[in-house]
């Protein structure tokens, strides 16, 4: 009898030495999987997100309608089944003489069943008019323009027109028309939206002439509401608080100039994205990329160049096995756009990676990311929250 004792003790003994290891492992085990979870809900939620805006991006080049949907989270709450199984059975002991032992045994397994659960909806009247067809706020155009964007886009994609007042009043009014941008503005091309275009590289030219923000004066300067920045003004300026019931654009002072900006909704951004890409596509032949026929300066590019076209949409087919912003079917094909560039290049060379070409400096993935930052902060706090876990043993 003591030797079965001290038999079954150091069979728990062993039991119990062999599985201690197991807890931490199960521990990482979880660890890992809420992590890979969560990589794969932000990157599902990411995919998602842009491939709604190139949808609306292609259906405008078609001048097909465009709709937004509302995506409200990801959820996974796992389920679990459980299988239980017992059995008895005797064992005669010592020998021929002696009562059978009962020897039991006992089984158990649980089955985890997951499925992550997601609502995608039309916004309702009252946020799809505040989240699509309303301009962009001034302070938001103000936070693009001193966190390190390229200027040259923000300009093309965010502002709807100019207008331009002289030392001595006089106004001129320059408008973002897409429809009227053709061959990148070449001298030759004499439009409203070419006018628009040069008059954004002129303004641009001048505030990288001067950098740093001079003639601000707080006290004696110029007011002027919504001024955003200052670049050699021929006289001091200073920013003023609107007035009651008043909305201020953006305003820049250039030299002897005054530069006012009215800004464009989202539905504006993508239909102007659209519209650009429906002149590509009059150029491009069957199967080809289609190109935004203005450009700006080359992703990781610091030191100028000829630009690349401001958006570019690939046939899946005729792309490189790679990471892209979005990739969607469309009319019965699929289509890429915004393919990760992963450098940064202080000037252009003529070969390698720093070419001043539209595959090497693709800003398609900014254009996107633009657009869906803009669409998640016009949205209500319900609309957007982040995607989440629920862990349920």
């Amino acid at each position: 009898m003591k030797s079965i004792i001290a038999a079954c003790a150091a069979a728990l003994l062993a039991a119990s030495c062999a599985t201690a290891p197991d807890i931490p492992s199960q521990r990482e085990r979880l660890t890992r999987q809420i992590a890979d979870d969560a990589v794969g809900f932000n990157e599902a939620y990411g995919q998602a997100v842009s491939a709604q805006i190139l949808l609306n991006i292609l259906r405008s080049r078609d001048r097909l309608p465009r709709y937004y949907l509302a995506m409200t989270g990801i959820s996974d709450s796992p389920s679990w089944s459980t299988t239980q199984s017992a059995a008895v059975g005797g064992v005669p002991l010592g020998g021929d003489i002696g009562t059978p032992w009962g020897v039991g045994g006992l089984g158990i397994e649980r089955e985890r069943v997951t499925r992550p659960s997601y609502a995608v909806q039309p916004f309702d009247a009252a946020t799809l008019a505040r989240t699509a067809f309303q301009p962009t706020p001034s302070s938001v155009f103000e936070h693009y323009w001193y966190s390190g964007w390229p200027r040259d886009l923000l300009m093309l994609m965010m502002v709807e027109s100019i207008e331009k007042a002289d030392a001595r009043g006089h106004i001129s009014v320059y408008t973002n028309e897409a429809n009227t941008i053709f061959d990148d503005c070449a001298a030759s091309v004499q439009t409203d939206g070419c006018d628009f275009v040069r008059e954004v590289r002129a303004f641009l030219a001048t505030s990288q002439q001067h950098p740093y923000q001079r003639g601000i004066d707080l006290q004696n300067g110029r007011a002027l509401c919504g001024l955003v920045g200052a670049y050699n003004p021929a006289s001091p300026v200073r920013p003023t608080p609107p007035r009651e019931g008043q909305t201020c654009e953006p305003v820049f002072a250039v030299g002897a100039d005054t530069l006012r900006l009215r800004l464009r909704s989202l539905d504006d951004m993508v239909y102007y994205v659209g519209e650009l890409l429906r002149a590509g596509g009059m150029r491009a032949a069957p199967g080809e990329a289609i190109e935004a026929q203005v450009t700006v300066r080359a992703a990781g590019l610091r030191g100028g160049g000829q630009g690349v076209p401001l958006f570019r949409v690939v046939p899946a087919h005729n792309t490189a096995h790679g990471v892209y912003a979005a990739e969607i079917a469309y009319g019965g094909q699929r289509f890429r756009a915004g393919p990760a560039i992963g450098r940064s290049c202080g000037e252009q060379a003529p070969a390698g990676v720093c070419r001043d070409v539209a595959e090497e400096g693709d800003r398609s993935s900014s254009v996107l990311s633009l657009i869906a930052e803009i669409l998640a902060l016009n949205q209500s706090p319900d609309a957007i929250r982040a995607p989440n876990r629920l862990i349920a043993e």
